[in-house]
């Protein structure tokens, strides 16, 4: 019990500083960020096509098993005792696992299978959005502000932007996908933020990403997914997006501990620039585009409006 106190006192030192929280929800976002690219090479690697939606669900489903049984493991380990969820937390852990992996992660992957990774990214904020205007429906430490409303306003301009083609305005079934994907991961943040009150934050995600993986795994499956092909390159993929996966909720989750649910969605709006930097590095993919231009100046200044109120209410 003492050796656990004094973790969670380091802990409540290095994450009161405000600066040290903000680089870390960066490199948060810049490891989610590379994940969007990073995912479409895998089903590459592991010769999945675009339109096998079952195989795909079962390659989301073994991502979330393995990096579960891996978080389970490091936190026994930590713990120094093998105990598992009481039966009064394990209805929140589903639920979480439910919004944030099963919903969240069905739609995006097979979103990402149907459009552009870069575009993509950018897409999948509007959830985010809406919560940095709206956090106070949801939280009482956050109040309604004019400014983070009009930052609301100004990025759902800027989501508009990245689907028009051209003169024309493009919105497919892949862009829906992603923005139910994206609703998921905001309700997924509303109920960590109250389930981490009471349970660990990388029990948490350890449990929840398990559950939610077994569930896609099974669902994958069942529609006739199977995944016949895998070399050095695709192990080497799938340990990065397991890596990724593993490091970046669980800091996530620690951060949503100690920081506002409108804070971290103003800097959760950084997650589609780092996409679309590895994306062009990693895909080729064009995003020198004009309504990519456009997107990126209308959210910046969405970000800037978020954070001028934040730092003068600090």
């Amino acid at each position: 019990m003492r050796k656990e106190n004094q973790t969670i006192m380091r802990q409540d030192l290095l994450f009161s500083n405000k600066y040290i929280n903000i680089i870390i929800m960066l490199i948060v976002c810049a490891l989610w960020g590379s994940l969007f690219p990073i995912i479409k090479i895998g089903y590459s690697a592991f010769h999945i096509m675009a339109d096998d939606i079952p195989t795909i669900i079962l390659f989301a489903g073994l991502r979330f098993v393995i990096s579960g049984i891996i978080l389970i493991g490091v936190s026994w380990i930590k713990a120094g005792n093998f105990k598992l969820p009481a039966k009064i937390e394990f209805s929140s852990i589903f639920l979480v696992g439910l919004t944030s992996i099963i919903l969240h992660y069905g739609f995006t992957y097979i979103g990402l299978s149907l459009g552009e990774g870069s575009k993509s990214a950018i897409i999948k904020q509007v959830g985010f959005l809406f919560l940095s205007c709206f956090a106070f429906l949801f939280e009482k430490e956050d109040k309604f502000k004019w400014p983070k409303f009009w930052a609301g306003i100004l990025g759902f301009a800027g989501i508009i932007v990245t689907s028009m083609d051209g003169v024309g305005l493009s919105f497919r079934a892949g862009d829906m996908m992603l923005i139910m994907a994206s609703l998921c991961s905001v309700a997924s943040n509303v109920i960590s933020k109250q389930v981490i009150k009471r349970i660990n934050p990388i029990q948490l995600v350890a449990y929840s990403q398990f559950i939610g993986g077994v569930c896609l795994c099974i669902a994958g499956l069942f529609l006739g997914g199977k995944i016949e092909y895998m070399d050095w390159k695709g192990g080497l993929v799938f340990a990065y997006i397991c890596f990724a996966s593993i490091t970046a909720y669980s800091l996530w989750n620690v951060l949503l501990k100690y920081n506002d649910l409108s804070k971290m969605s103003v800097i959760k709006f950084t997650e589609p620039l780092f996409a679309v930097i590895f994306s062009g590095v990693l895909l080729g993919e064009s995003i020198f585009r004009v309504s990519y231009l456009i997107a990126f100046v209308i959210i910046f200044v969405a970000i800037l409006l978020s954070n001028v109120k934040i730092n003068k209410e600090k």
